[in-house]
């Protein structure tokens, strides 16, 4: 008997587009839920037609590496809400659905009837998610729109990065989206394990903004508990010195070091062939080390601006100090380490040809290999969706897709 994947016979209904909903939907995908990807010729998925993805030679909405990278695993239809026809059709997939997500502004759920009310009232027992930049409830900021970065501004995460006096640091892309994704998952399976024993649906209602509060722990709790701004603190450390980036040889190559205790201090000084370091009076210590960590600083900076990012990371790791090399876009998808645990992933697809993207990045030993099926053209599965599992039949959907409601 062929294995099964642990959410095989839990169905999706994904409205949702962009980043945060279809990476939920994916996360649900590749370990076995049917996830049918709802969409509309109307108003495509930005993420189809994302200029950083764009493949070479002719554009089209099959051939988005943005969009492939977020879709694998799932099954796609053409639905136009707009109509009362796309609606009730929508209602209808909704009644035989487990989860549905959304992602879209307060005001725009409601205009397409996309709220829990409305949902709940097809489907007592669905578990429907809601993703927003503040979520869904409370007071006006809850209406706003906006893409993750807004969200770590709004909640002082930009705030607290960048070198004191000097102006607040935007994170690079918008790893929200994709944090809250995570959070989500567990959340969703929390409330299908919830219906499965009491059956009782419910709303999740997920908020990027605080999704990024729950990672900033130490910079509210320091005012919470000591009534003081943490302000910004560069690439420092409250307890560990050093604790920085420290430039190398090349072209823009960096390294990160950071040491916690006196017998990483003292493997680092030996490292570096300084073990006057070790001896000298200011960095006796961790806390006379973070008092003069300006000057660590500096005489780290001598050292390792002659050395190799990669090579001197390696060095350190063996001798028991944290360390790392900064990797750019360009050696993370050359790292070995990552090719051989199986991260980056080759797919043939139709249109492009091979494309390599990221699977996810768990392993679990006790099931089999995850749903890593192509990403669906738009439309692709129109007949298969609307014919087998709403049992329309083919001149039913012939005449939908003539009147643009399945469009």
């Amino acid at each position: 008997m062929k294995p099964r994947l642990p959410l095989e016979g839990i169905r999706v209904a994904d409205f949702s587009w962009i980043i945060n909903g279809p990476q939920i939907a994916q996360w649900l995908a590749t370990m076995g839920a049917e996830v049918i990807k709802i969409e509309s010729q109307v108003y495509i998925d930005i993420g189809r037609v994302n200029p950083a993805g764009m493949a070479a030679g002719e554009p089209g909405p099959n051939r988005n590496g943005f969009y492939h990278m977020l879709n694998y695993g799932k099954k796609a239809i053409n639905l136009n809400l707009a109509t009362a026809r796309g609606y009730e059709l929508a209602c209808d997939l909704i009644r035989k659905s487990d989860l549905v997500i959304e992602c879209f502004p307060r005001g725009t759920s409601e205009r397409l009837n996309l709220t829990y009310d409305k949902i709940k009232a097809v489907k007592p027992d669905i578990v429907m998610i809601s993703v927003s930049l503040l979520g869904k409830t409370g007071t006006e900021p809850s209406g706003w729109v906006g893409w993750g970065p807004m969200a770590c501004s709004f909640v002082g995460m930009f705030d607290a990065q960048g070198y004191p006096g000097g102006p607040p640091r935007q994170t690079g892309g918008t790893w929200p989206d994709y944090a809250i994704a995570s959070a989500v998952v567990f959340h969703a399976l929390a409330a299908l394990r919830h219906r499965n024993r009491t059956g009782e649906g419910q709303w999740i209602d997920a908020s990027m903004g605080e999704t990024v509060i729950g990672q900033m722990n130490e910079w509210f709790m320091d005012y919470f508990m000591n009534h003081r701004d943490r302000g910004r603190w560069e690439n420092r450390d409250a307890f560990m010195a050093p604790h920085n980036t420290y430039k190398c040889s090349g072209d823009d190559k960096w390294i990160a070091i950071a040491v916690g205790s006196d017998a990483e201090w003292q493997a680092l000084c030996e490292v570096a062939s300084h073990p006057e370091w070790a001896r000298d009076p200011r960095f006796a210590g961790k806390e006379s080390r973070l008092h003069h960590a300006a000057e660590i600083d500096a005489l780290l900076r001598e050292w390792t601006r002659d050395h190799d990012h990669l090579q001197l990371a390696a060095i350190l790791q063996k001798a028991g100090v944290p360390a790392g090399p900064v990797l750019d876009g360009v050696e993370i998808h050359q790292d070995p380490h990552l090719w051989e645990w199986g991260y980056w992933m080759k797919m043939n697809h139709h249109e492009v040809g091979e494309r390599q993207i990221p699977r996810m990045p768990v392993r679990m030993s006790g099931v089999p290999e995850p749903n890593y099926s192509l990403p669906p053209d738009i439309g692709q599965h129109n007949r298969e969706v609307f014919g087998g599992v709403l049992g329309l039949s083919d001149a039913e959907i012939q005449m939908l897709m003539e009147q643009k409601v399945i469009f």
